[in-house]
């Protein structure tokens, strides 16, 4: 059953969200220390969600210290996604649904190589990369 603020809330959506934006503001201001600090938490703890969700370590060369770990598009449509839902609306969708056709865990070493080599970038030295990269040798073996 509908409380009566979710009743209001559907009738005044916009209303409220101009209020909580208002109160956030405020809060902000009076302390950023404290909002700040809030706010990392909530990152860390949508980061740790992720990690569960996806793995906690890196799909491609199997590193697992995640502060180097990070969210990883698979179709390579990260920019377009980060547009249309910002960045927290991205990891958002990535835990509303388990979808991992679209995503992956990925270190920030594999997601440089796979941006280098998704863009086609020819300055690259392949026989380095093949030799020292776990991540480029899974990427050619798969191909």
């Amino acid at each position: 059953m509908n409380s009566p603020y979710k009743k209001w809330y559907e009738k005044n959506k916009e209303k409220a969200r101009e209020q909580k934006r208002e109160v956030m503001r405020r809060l902000r201001s009076e302390s950023p220390e404290k909002y700040n600090e809030q706010s990392r938490q909530a990152k860390i703890r949508e980061k740790l969600k992720l990690f569960e969700m996806y793995g906690r370590v890196c799909a491609m060369c199997g590193f697992d210290d995640m502060r180097a770990l990070s969210l990883d598009h698979k179709k390579n449509n990260g920019n377009e996604e980060r547009r249309s839902l910002g960045e927290r609306g991205v990891y958002r969708r990535a835990k509303a649904e388990f979808r991992p056709e679209e995503y992956q865990i990925l270190c920030m070493n594999c997601q440089f190589i796979k941006r280098a080599t998704h863009a086609g970038h020819t300055n690259l030295n392949h026989a380095w990369l093949m030799q020292h990269s776990p991540c480029f040798q899974n990427e050619q073996e798969a191909a």
